[in-house]
Order: C-alpha cells, then structure tokens, then sequence
C-alpha cells in the first residue's frame, strides 16, 4: 500500500470521526439526564443501567448482520444508515414521554440506537484501512477517541437542554449532527465510489444472483445473508479469533472502569458526588489523549497486538494497586491512578481495530485455509471482520458489567476487588490469546 500523504488522510478520519462521536453521544445521552427522566416516568434511579444494556444488546445483536449489510451497500452508506437509525431512536426515546406507554418508547428508541451503533465500528475500519497506509495505528486510534469525546459532548448538552426545555429536548442536538453527518457523508461519498472495496463489492454481488441459481433460491438466500456466516468464519480464522478473544477478556474491565468508576470514588472510598462525577471525567479525558499516543507507539515501535499485551499487563497492575487505596484516599493520587488505568483498559480499543482491519485485509481465510495477499469471495472483508469479531467483545461488555453488583455483595461493597479480579483476569487472558493470534499470524 504506498504511503498516504496527511491532506488525504484526513476527509476520511473526519468523517469516521463524525459518524462514531454522534453513535456514541446517541448511546449515552439520557445518562445525564437519569434522574429526572426517572422521576417523570416514575422509574427506579437505577433505570439507566437497563437503558445503557438494551443498547449495547441491540448492538450485539446488529453486529451479526452489519457486515453483510455494508457488503452490500457500503461503508459510506451504511453510516448513513446508522446515522438515520440513530435519529429515530432518539426521537423515539424522547418523543412519548406524556404517554403511559412513555417507559416502552424510551426502550425502543434505545433499540434502534444500539442497532445504528453496531453499523459505526465495521463501516469505519472498511474506509479507514484504504486510506490508513504506514500510520494505521495513530489513524485507528483518532477515530477509536471520537467516542469518549462523544461522552463528554453529551455531559454538556444535556444537562444544558434539560435545565432550559425539559429532558425531552436533549435529543435535539443529536438528531442535528446526526443530520451534519449524513450530509458530510453524502458529500464526501463520491470520494469513495472507486476503492479497491466498492470494486470488490460490485463484482461479489455480480456473482451472487449465479451463485444463488445454481445453489437453489433458499439456499443462496441462507448463504449470503445468514447473521452466522461471520461467526462461524470468524472462528475458522485463528488469528483473527485469538484476537477477539483477547477482546473479550479485557472488555469486563473496561466497562467497569467506564460505569463504576463514580460509585467506586463515592461508595468505596467515601468522596462527595460531584468529586465522583469529577474522577471519572478526568479518566475519560485520560483515554483521550492516551489512544492516539498508544496509536503513535504501535506504529513506530510495536506491533499493535503486542502493544496491546503491553497495555493489558500495566492495566493488570494498576487494578491492583487500587487495593491499597484506603477509604478517604489522598485525591490526587486516586485521580492519577485511575486516569492511569483507564488510558491502559479502555484505551486499547483503537489498536484492536487496526489489528482486525489489518490482519483481514492481509491474510484472507480460503476454505480454511490461508492465502497471503488473496482477495476471494469466500475470505472475510474487513467490515464482516469487525463485525464478527465485535460480536463477541460487545457480548462480554453486555455481560461483564452484570456481575459486578452480585461480587460487590459478595466481598461486602469491595469495589477494589471486583476492579483488581477484572483486571487480573483480563491481563492473564488477554495476554495467552494474544500469543495465540501473533502465532498463527506467523507461524
């Protein structure tokens, strides 16, 4: 692949960018707002641990479709889509709030934004891996920080619209840049109509409506759209397993730093709620900057797979080291080590899109086999690759976070062991499937 000049490089990262922060500010817009929407609908408190896991379930179960689905239409399309499906489910969630059936609105309109993000990540990685060239890593992991930035987007505009118009107004400034977005996307789309992919893509679907003559109506059908093919490819694919795998194992953690990084500050070590509030924005701020740094060191110095074992070892020890927190802990230096655990467990994800775009586009899989170089109809594209493999990290992000109450009230309310247990794990098993992937990529 020769070398991209900066100038091109970026078009394409901005609108990656914009698609990936609208998704991820869609899936967490209503957090701020949890309370007050809980008093209107007259919900637990709790109620926004049950809206966080529809979405992330829908986008579960989107990832079994959303490569085959960009196999057909396209990446650039596809994010038009998932900007569309994110605009109706936040009209959904906010729209019926008067009604008695407001609780059911909220949900389904939580649905679809889960389905318009499981769209974001394998769309991206198909347009991101044609223009990434020499600095792949740094590429990933920009577009990897558009979403903690859409986290903090989503702090500041909707505590704003709720104060001034109610909570039924946050949705408003979503469904606008989702707008921006598929205009963006629009405009810029015609850049794209020429990739080796789309080419790729059109002489597929040229061969599908023979393939599905000579196969039988049903069974051509069942073959080009069934939301397993990926999966079972997937697992056929050992280096591209192992390093879902690997996914899997550091997900837990990361979704625990990401949710229970308040209650730990408050619960566990006694700080006041804003103090709380506080840490967590400062760890989220943290994994910004830290992925496109991690990004930088993996082109220039190590092989993103193994910076990823690197990250997963110093995020093993620093979950730890939150054992010798005491309750009333100096903040300073609670603040460092979490930021420091969090540019480590949530900052890997960039370098893992890279690797599946990468190690797919590289290394095809023919009748279980592998070919270097060897583009066939029957290997994985990179969007069904990503596709796939999120499928199971979004799998173990769903369930992850589940166990945390129950081992809390196992160990009587200590957060520092279920952080230590997570991180522990992850690193162990995260550092054997690695092994295992760079094995079969290497022999």
């Amino acid at each position: 692949m020769k070398t991209m000049s900066i100038a091109s490089r970026v078009p394409v990262l901005l609108l990656t960018m914009s698609a990936q922060g609208v998704a991820g500010w869609a899936s967490f817009f209503l957090s701020p707002a949890s309370i007050e929407i809980a008093t209107t609908l007259s919900l637990p408190f709790s109620w926004i641990g049950w809206q966080v896991g529809i979405v992330y379930g829908a986008t579960l179960f989107g990832c079994l479709f959303s490569g085959r689905v960009i196999a057909v239409i396209g990446a650039s399309r596809s994010l038009q889509l998932s900007m569309l499906l994110t605009i109706f489910g936040a009209i959904l969630a906010t729209s019926f709030s008067g009604s008695s059936l407001g609780v059911f609105w909220l949900f389904l309109g939580s649905i679809f934004i889960g389905l318009g993000y499981s769209f974001t990540n394998p769309a991206s990685s198909e347009l991101l891996i044609l223009f990434s060239g020499k600095g792949g890593g740094l590429l990933f992991s920009l577009k990897q920080s558009s979403v903690p930035l859409g986290l903090v987007v989503a702090g500041l505009t909707t505590p704003l619209c709720t104060q001034h118009w109610g909570w039924q107004s946050s949705s408003l400034p979503v469904v606008i840049a989702a707008l921006l977005s598929i205009v963006f996307l629009e405009h810029s789309r015609p850049r794209f109509s020429q990739t080796l992919a789309d080419k790729q893509r059109r002489q597929q679907l040229a061969s599908r409506p023979s393939a599905i003559l000579s196969k039988g109506f049903a069974r051509g059908i069942f073959v080009g759209i069934s939301p397993l093919r990926g999966i079972f490819r997937l697992c056929k694919t050992p280096h591209l397993f192992w390093l879902a795998m690997a996914s899997v194992s550091l997900s837990p953690i990361q979704m625990t730093v990401m949710g229970y990084t308040s209650p730990f500050a408050v619960d566990y070590l006694g700080y006041g709620l804003l103090v709380g509030g506080f840490l967590l924005s400062l760890s989220q701020c943290a994994t910004f900057i830290a992925r496109p740094l991690w990004g930088v060191m993996s082109d220039r110095y190590f092989e993103s797979r193994r910076m990823i074992g690197l990250l997963a070892i110093a995020g093993g020890f620093l979950s730890l080291s939150l054992l010798l927190l005491p309750r009333g802990a100096n903040f300073l230096v609670t603040a460092i080590l979490f930021s420091l655990l969090a540019a480590c467990v949530v900052g890997w994800n960039g370098l893992f899109m890279m690797s599946l775009a990468v190690l797919s586009r590289e290394r095809r899989a023919v009748g279980g086999s592998f070919a270097r170089g060897k583009v066939s109809a029957n290997g994985m594209s990179v969007s069904e690759a990503t596709s796939s493999a999120l499928f199971f990290t979004y799998g173990a992000c769903f369930i992850g976070p589940v166990m945390v109450p129950t081992i809390i009230d196992w160990t009587g309310g200590n957060y520092a062991f279920v952080f230590a247990l997570y991180g522990v794990l992850g690193m162990i098993s995260a550092i054997y499937c690695l092994r295992r992937s760079l094995r079969s990529s290497f022999g």
